[in-house]
């Protein structure tokens, strides 16, 4: 690419990347407004994406790394909105100064001096492992517990605040009862937990409950589905739900109509549907 090209393409980038960091700003400034409102905190993802975007096609892969880290720490709070606190406002305000440094620079040479980048680099990776630290502190995860019998499915949602004990405990209680799990997995940025368990038969509601709370879940909800058949195989059974999707909650992936491992999934944020209209929560595939 010859230099006059280069530099226009620099230059489109930096007429860009200033409208997007004056949204970041501005959003990031009012933090506290921003993240109960599912169309703001989309605009400041946005915002970061493209960035990363462009600065990914112009190798600029410091800016490329703190965009992607903003963008990720944004989703976290779309993910799981929580009460903002000063701390978290200034830490992120601290790695959107970062960011917008290294953009002047490139505006001042037209490019980014290596050793310069590095240094604002080194500036931002005690600031992200302060977030990250603090977030894991902040965003407890979401449970979903799914245990299975020949004779019942019960579907725990709540959450827990460790998420590296509770795994670790759930394994041990659910072996106590005689059970097995089937799956174990991380959603959304890890802060959600997915967990299949299967029971021997009769295993009362009671002591199941037991082990998911006594792991360290605090469970806000049960479910018990009790109109099933089983696999062919006997071995695991076919969730079966007459339930109809609430009309708001059509195509978003956290909802009815999509299956998992034989089961019709439900929602693990608002499992009897969104109180409102309006679902803060809802996210399309």
């Amino acid at each position: 690419m010859l230099p006059e090209q280069l530099q226009r393409i620099i230059g489109y980038f930096l007429e860009e990347a200033t409208e997007h960091l004056q949204i970041l700003e501005e959003g990031l400034q009012s933090l506290q407004n921003t993240v109960p409102a599912p169309q703001r905190i989309h605009h400041l993802i946005r915002a970061s994406h493209s960035i990363k975007g462009g600065a990914a096609m112009l190798g600029f892969s410091s800016i490329q790394r703190i965009a992607h880290r903003l963008e990720h720490y944004l989703k976290q709070l779309r993910e799981c909105p929580i009460a903002v606190d000063s701390r978290l406002q200034s830490l992120l305000i601290e790695v959107f100064d970062i960011l917008a440094a290294l953009v002047y620079k490139v505006s001042k040479g037209f490019g980014l001096n290596h050793e310069e980048a590095n240094q604002l680099l080194s500036l931002a990776e005690p600031v992200f492992d302060e977030l990250d630290a603090y977030l894991r502190v902040l965003i407890p995860t979401r449970l979903t517990v799914r245990a299975t019998t020949d004779e019942h499915i019960h579907v725990f949602s709540g959450y827990c605040t460790s998420l590296a004990e509770y795994s670790s405990a759930i394994v041990s209680r659910v072996g106590l009862l005689g059970g097995t799990i089937t799956r174990h997995e991380h959603e959304g940025l890890g802060i959600r937990l997915c967990i299949d368990i299967y029971l021997p038969p009769y295993t009362r509601i009671e002591n199941i409950r037991q082990a998911v709370e006594l792991s360290g879940a605090i469970i806000g909800t049960v479910q018990t589905q009790r109109d099933f058949s089983l696999l062919a195989t006997g071995d695991y059974p076919v969730y079966q739900s007459a339930i109809e999707p609430p009309a708001i909650c059509t195509g978003c992936r956290y909802y009815y109509g999509r299956r998992d491992g034989g089961y019709l999934l439900n929602c693990t944020i608002h499992p009897r549907g969104p109180e409102t209209e309006d679902c803060r929560d809802r996210e399309l595939e």
